[in-house]
């Protein structure tokens, strides 16, 4: 009996995960629209703040977003088979993925594949993602940010607190008021999608990182 309820809870999800849904965040414009198109496991949680509420592994997920710079919320999740009883899900740590999405394009956010279940143990509590333009197949430029856990003592952690807090949250770049009056005398963040992404990874780098990249750039004139 256990079996069979199984079987048809199986079935239940796996028709649940075949259907495609299509969100329309941005109804604007259709000549400042772009597109994310989801990938089998890696599950969008948000889009600049908003919530996409639930999705399931293998969902087809379209999101109709405006051009410009957007950031995400996403987890690596996927189900492996143990046994003909026993399956094992693998979530992974949240991160912060922020690209400049063009007008007029089709994007995903990807990550290695991962076959076997102890690969995709590891693989979770480090997770790697980058950001494809489909049409072309090529990456993008894009930041990306690893969560970190909340507590080390989880006894400590409050009810309510998310298990898992990001250091840009508690983080408000000195730059920011220069780089968006910049944005607004040299023109829209789709219209310099490079310079957009030099200034927010620029926002977030370190000492150390700034002062690697200031060398570099010195070698370069």
């Amino acid at each position: 009996m256990k079996r069979i309820i199984a079987l048809v809870l199986l079935a239940l999800v796996v028709s649940g995960c075949a259907a495609s849904r299509h969100h329309k965040l941005y109804e604007g414009d259709p000549a400042q629209r772009a597109q994310i198109q989801s990938y089998d496991t890696t599950l969008i949680r948000y889009i600049d703040n908003e919530d996409m509420g639930v999705s399931f592994i293998g969902q087809k997920q379209t999101y109709d977003i405006k051009a410009g710079q957007r950031t995400l919320l996403v987890e690596y999740s996927d189900i492996f088979q143990i046994d003909s009883d026993r399956h094992d899900k693998v979530v992974s740590r949240p991160a912060k993925v922020t690209f400049i999405a063009e007008a007029g394009k089709r994007y995903q956010i990807q990550h290695p594949p991962q076959k076997r279940l102890d690969n995709a143990q590891a693989f979770a509590r480090k997770p790697e993602f980058w950001v494809v333009e489909l049409d072309s197949g090529e990456r993008v430029a894009a930041a990306v940010e690893l969560s970190r856990p909340r507590s080390l003592l989880p006894s400590l952690k409050v009810e309510s607190a998310p298990d898992y807090v990001f250091e840009s949250d508690a983080v408000v770049p000195a730059a920011a008021p220069a780089a968006v009056a910049g944005n607004a005398a040299a023109g829209s963040a789709s219209d310099q999608p490079h310079l957009q992404m030099l200034k927010f990874t620029w926002q977030n780098a370190s000492a150390q990182e700034r002062e690697a990249f200031l060398e570099w750039i010195s070698t370069r004139r």
